[in-house]
């Protein structure tokens, strides 16, 4: 059988952490919950590694949990066999997928907080002119409903300030974002560019349901969108730069703690 390299990384890498999670202290009187081959899961190996007791799960969180073993541990163990383990190619490039997931664990752990709205405002003078729009734009949230008859009783309670029916999930928001004209359907840009903010588009129908987007506020071609508008954008940004600086300060920090020294044959001339 030739397994695809990809896949036996992947599988291979999250097998052994997982075994790394589960294995310091095993507990063979602990529930058996599958085997394959040689490989037993335990009740508190699955707990180590996903760091939750079982039955906080769900019924098809667990089942899919341990499918996922089942398949990292087939693959492994052929693996084994195959001798695969010992190539160092191969072992190479397990361990700078260890080094990925390791690197992203140290970086989790670093401290780090959600921008403040003062943070965002600051950002958000500095930057205006980021901010100004050359082509129409709309503040848009889009709802989803399983029946037609539901998403019209929710379009008109809605204009009234009532989002029950959103509380009794009945219908779902499936996001707001700032949109641009020439990105979304022509008929439904058509349909937004008259409507009032705060009002609905028809009621669309889909494979899985109905669908229907609610305007919450344009911004004409030349004009700059204010804060309450971009403020998700500013905030990403802002996340993006500290996880940047949390990197850099990581690296700096490891290479302080662990000095390196690098010794390649200069380049032939």
């Amino acid at each position: 059988m030739k397994i695809p390299l990809r896949i036996l990384l992947r599988l291979t890498l999250g097998f052994s952490l997982a075994l790394l999670a589960g294995c310091g202290g095993r507990r063979h009187d602990s529930p058996l919950l599958a085997r394959a081959g040689e490989r037993e899961l335990r009740q508190s190996d699955m707990e180590a590694a996903v760091g939750l007791p079982l039955d906080s799960l769900s019924e098809s969180e667990q089942t899919r949990w341990v499918l996922g073993w089942v398949e990292r541990a087939l693959v492994e163990q052929e693996a084994v066999r195959a001798g695969l383990d010992k190539r160092p190619d191969l072992r190479a490039k397990v361990q700078a997928l260890q080094a990925d997931v390791y690197h992203a664990q140290l970086l989790s752990e670093l401290p780090g907080d959600v921008p403040s709205d003062s943070a965002i405002a600051v950002y958000y003078e500095a930057h205006r002119e980021e901010f100004l729009r050359s082509v129409d734009a709309y503040l848009i949230e889009l709802y989803w409903s399983e029946d037609r008859a539901t998403m019209a009783t929710f379009q008109r309670a809605i204009q009234r300030g009532d989002t029950g029916l959103l509380a009794e999930g009945r219908v779902s928001s499936e996001g707001r974002w700032l949109t641009e004209r020439g990105e979304l359907d022509p008929l439904l840009e058509l349909e937004l560019s008259e409507l009032a903010p705060g009002t609905m588009t028809t009621i669309r129908p889909y494979d899985d349901g109905f669908r229907s987007t609610r305007m919450i506020e344009s911004f004409p071609a030349g004009t700059v969108l204010d804060l309450s508008a971009v403020r998700d954008e500013i905030e990403e940004r802002l996340i993006l730069e500290q996880s940047r600086a949390r990197q850099d300060s990581l690296d700096s920090w490891l290479r302080r703690r662990y000095p390196v020294t690098i010794h390649l044959p200069e380049a032939a001339h």
